[in-house]
């Protein structure tokens, strides 16, 4: 640090010898290695022959220091409200190259960002990359003439701290405070603050003893008045800033910048030793400028009265009015000058007086000339808005409507109505009889044609058109045709062709094994080893236990015609009617969303409310058994009815009847979110986990969701509730897949229309058993005997299924086969 000082100080005050006698052929003082980096001040405050004196400031020092890549390294940053790196520290080895680089430095002239100049500094102009040297002195001199735009001491503090000892030189303007905040300590050795950039070289007078030999000050009297100033073997004296050495060469005299007429001030000059002050004639205040005066602007301290405008005069004000007014009496208030009194504006009418002028204006019911002054009765009927069906008769203040020939006035008194001669009653038209101007004619109704007799109609036959394309059977209707099928079979949705009648798809055929459609009706047909009943729909096996995959649990029992399952002691058949358990209980906590969006349509969106209330009636409501929530989700989520509102199955029914269709998009993946973070909480009415009530949610809907579903499908599955999907028509299988919990054929539905869903809510069982809920899942080993056999039942019935299968299309082929051969 203190190489650095003193070495900063040998520059200062070699300039400050330079410009104190002329330059000698004397040797250059040497020091050891310095990194030095001037940061200079380019901000638009600093004046164009300022920035000329900066320039030769750093020019002159260059040129008394032992610059080399091995000795003094040399950089200049420039900065406004941005840096400029005008060189850097391994940019130049020589002083002419930097003299050179200097004297092209355009200043920036923007603001002043001190702090992001010193930044630069610290991050780059002293970086290895730039030609920093390690174990030598890092020194920044900063020049400037203004406060800092923005935070310095932060930065300088930081800087300092990485090791580069920084001076600060302010000019003129610049703020003390801030300067202190960027230099290193002590501050008197630091820090240095004058009236002018023409005086900044004289403070470096003071470290040019530290560079070169013995102190000749220190050990002669040497007289000075001022200051001494060594070198190699000999001294001499200077002066403080703001003072002039005398002939004498010891002795200083004051400098007045006044009275040598070296001063800018605009009235007054008050002179100090090397420097001035400006002051301002009485009426006048000085400016920011601390050079320029302004004459004080009584009127801006606001207690004027003046009502229109307030002219400050030196040492007063006065009121003056706005064009077209007259400074009345007082002095201060205004009048607008009555031009019409002064008699020469020729109105025909009547004359009003205007700002700065006046206007003729007409009596009700005249408008004014293009002349200005005469008036005209207005003509009402030229304004277009009359309303006259016919013609238009202005009068004074209004208009009158009159018909043509032939037309009567109606009581509007505006509108005209031709004589009506169908009204006459002998016109003989079949449909409608249209009046003529002396005369009529008979038209019939859209989709008929009047024929010859010009009196008749009849109605177009649009299937003779020979376009119609419908498979069957063409019917003209009033203006068009629609397409009809054949007996037994339907119209397509291309309301053209037709498609034979699935009587089987209507789910209430009643076949206990399978349906086979023919035309206008279907028969039932049992699997292999049955027997069609006299009822035609069941099916009969001498021991159906033996025969058929009954799926029991524990043991089946056979009966004439069926069987039954049966559990052991201690346990209960479930809903299933093939499962046993330890309870079956119905008291859940049940949160059914439905899909409200536009594609379910509003005659479906019925269907699904009774497919709810379908639901509800399988159900044990109260506040202590099972307990219902409703939400319905389009592209936004709405809680119909929360868990606790309703303690009945009559309140819940009739609170879905009175749910309204939302319409819009599907956002099932944002309505699953709203039913794990919000339906199933306590304050909707779930009740608590550590009750173990089972939490059971019921998903319906009819298309493909337009966000995603996998997230929150899986999250309310880990939050232990067990999911329901029911889907139909265009539902994705793969999305109600994702949602429904296992097992999948217990929890998973699908209808390919909305006519069947009431099937499926009969097919739904909802009750869960708290205890089951809570229990784990039997893992049974594959290479176990019952495992085996098992799995060989299974394979072998699903064979058998699919052989029945095959024989039930073979047999609706033959069918259809005999059809063809009969139309044939």
């Amino acid at each position: 640090m203190t190489r650095a000082l003193v070495y900063v100080g040998v520059l200062i005050a070699i300039m400050a010898a330079t410009e104190a006698r002329p330059k000698s052929a004397e040797p250059k003082c040497k020091s050891g290695p310095v990194d030095l980096v001037f940061i200079i001040d380019g901000s638009r405050s600093v004046r164009a022959h300022e920035f000329e004196t900066m320039r030769k400031f750093m020019i002159d020092i260059i040129h008394e220091l032992d610059v080399g890549l091995e000795a003094t390294r040399i950089g200049v940053v420039q900065y406004s409200s941005q840096v400029q790196n005008v060189f850097s520290l391994k940019a130049f080895s020589k002083p002419a190259q930097m003299v050179r680089a200097i004297n092209e430095i355009i200043p920036l002239a923007q603001g002043t960002m001190t702090g992001l100049a010193i930044r630069y500094a610290m991050n780059v102009a002293f970086s290895a990359e730039e030609g920093a040297r390690p174990n030598v002195p890092h020194v920044a001199v900063i020049v400037t003439d203004g406060r800092p735009q923005d935070r310095v001491a932060e930065v300088a503090a930081a800087a300092r701290e990485s090791g580069i000892e920084i001076y600060a030189i302010g000019v003129a303007r610049a703020d003390m405070t801030s300067l202190r905040a960027m230099a290193s300590p002590p501050f008197e050795d630091h820090v240095f603050l004058v009236e002018s950039f023409d005086l900044i070289h004289q403070f470096g007078l003071q470290f040019q003893d530290k560079l070169c030999g013995m102190d000749l000050c220190l050990e002669s009297d040497h007289g000075c008045e001022h200051i001494c100033e060594s070198s190699p073997g000999s001294y001499h004296c200077l002066c403080l800033p703001g003072y002039t050495l005398n002939e004498d060469g010891k002795t200083c005299t004051p400098i007045d910048l006044c009275a040598e007429g070296k001063h800018d001030c605009d009235q007054i000059c008050i002179a100090s030793p090397g420097s001035f002050t400006c002051d301002c004639n009485t009426g006048y205040t000085l400016n920011d400028d601390k050079r320029t005066c302004t004459m004080i602007d009584y009127c801006s301290f606001g207690n004027d009265s003046c009502e229109h405008q307030c002219v400050s005069v030196l040492n007063g004000f006065n009121c003056r009015c706005n064009e077209g007014y007259s400074l009345n009496g007082d002095l201060k208030t205004c009048t607008m000058i009555d031009y019409c009194s002064f008699g020469n504006d020729s109105c025909e009418h009547e004359c009003v007086s205007v700002l700065q002028s006046f206007y003729c204006r007409c009596h009700e019911g005249y408008s004014l000339n293009e002349d200005e002054t005469t008036c005209t009765m207005i003509d009402y009927c030229s304004f277009g808005n009359d309303s006259c069906e016919h013609e238009c008769v202005s009068v004074l203040n209004g208009f009158n409507c009159r018909c043509n020939d032939g037309y009567s006035l109606n009581a509007d008194m505006k509108t005209c109505t031709m004589i009506d001669y169908c009204s006459f009653g002998n016109d003989s038209c079949e449909h409608e009889c249209v009046s003529l101007l002396k005369g009529f004619n008979c038209r019939c109704n859209e989709g008929y044609s009047l024929n010859d007799d010009l009196k008749t109609c009849t109605m177009i036959d649009y299937c003779s058109f020979g376009n119609d394309s419908c498979e069957h059977q063409c019917v003209s209707v009033l203006k068009g045709f629609h397409c009809r099928c054949n007996d037994g079979y339907t119209l397509n949705d291309d309301k053209k062709t037709c498609t034979m009648i699935d009587y089987c798809s209507f789910g209430n055929h009643s076949c206990a094994h399978h349906c086979v459609s023919v035309l206008n009706g279907f028969y039932c047909r049992c699997n292999e080893g049955y027997t069609l009943q006299e009822n035609r729909k069941t099916c009969q096996s001498d021991n159906l236990c033996n025969t058929v995959e009954h799926g029991c649990e524990y043991q089946c029992v056979s009966t004439p015609g069926s069987y039954h399952c049966v559990c052991p002691e201690g346990h209960v058949l479930q809903d299933d009617g093939k499962s046993c358990g330890t309870c079956r209980s119905s008291n859940i906590d049940l949160v059914l969303l439905i899909d409200g969006s536009k594609s379910v349509r509003p005659q479906n969106f019925k269907l699904v409310k009774q497919f709810v209330n379908q639901v509800v009636d399988q159900l044990d409501v109260s506040p202590k058994g099972t307990r219902v929530g409703l939400v319905q989700y389009s592209s936004r989520v709405r809680t119909e009815f929360p868990l606790s509102m309703y303690q009945t199955k009559d309140e819940i029914k009739k609170a879905v009847m009175n749910v309204e269709y939302m319409e819009k998009g599907t956002m099932t993946g944002l309505a699953l979110k709203h039913m794990v973070e919000n339906s199933f909480s306590e304050a909707d009415g779930a009740r608590p986990a550590e009750k173990n009530i089972p939490r059971v949610g019921l998903v319906f809907t009819d298309g493909r969701s337009q966000d995603d579903i996998q997230e929150w499908a899986k999250k309310a599955k880990d939050a232990g509730i067990t999911m329901y999907a029911v889907g139909v028509g265009k539902a994705v299988e793969d999305e109600l897949r994702e949602i429904a919990s296992e097992p999948m054929e217990k929890h998973f539905f699908y209808s390919a229309d909305f006519t069947a869903i009431s099937q499926i809510a009969e097919n739904l069982k909802l009750n869960v058993c708290a205890a089951e809920s809570q229990g784990g899942i039997e893992v049974k080993d594959p290479c176990a005997c019952e495992s085996l056999v098992e799995f060989q039942q299974v394979t072998m019935s699903t064979l058998d299924q699919l052989n029945q299968k095959l024989s039930a299309m073979t047999k609706r082929l033959e069918v259809l086969e005999s059809q063809l051969l009969t139309r044939k």
